[in-house]
């Protein structure tokens, strides 16, 4: 089974956030909305899970667990609390987005 590469992972997460973050308010544009509904649909078939919760939590292990190939140290992509803002973020394709 093809699984996405822990940094794709750590992105999407960090969209997520960045998006949930700006979206929080009664008025919000129906383009950000439109994104956030987006990452987290990506999130979900991703990580081959059916809800939010689900996904987050799958992706933040991921991204947490990623070994060096290098030197088999384990190394941290993503703090599960990470809220930072990727302004010229785009999802990537399958054949960019996807690790053997």
């Amino acid at each position: 089974m093809l699984q996405a590469h822990p940094s794709v992972l750590a992105d999407l997460v960090e969209r997520y956030e960045s998006l949930h973050a700006k979206t929080g308010s009664a008025a919000v544009d129906p383009a950000l909305r439109q994104q956030l509904d987006d990452v987290t649909y990506t999130l979900c078939v991703i990580t081959g899970t059916r809800s939010l919760e689900q996904a987050l939590a799958s992706a933040r292990r991921r991204a947490r667990t990623v070994r060096d190939v290098r030197g088999g140290q384990a190394s941290t992509a993503v703090p599960s609390s990470s809220t930072k803002a990727s302004s010229s973020h785009s999802l990537t394709t399958p054949s960019t987005a996807m690790a053997g």
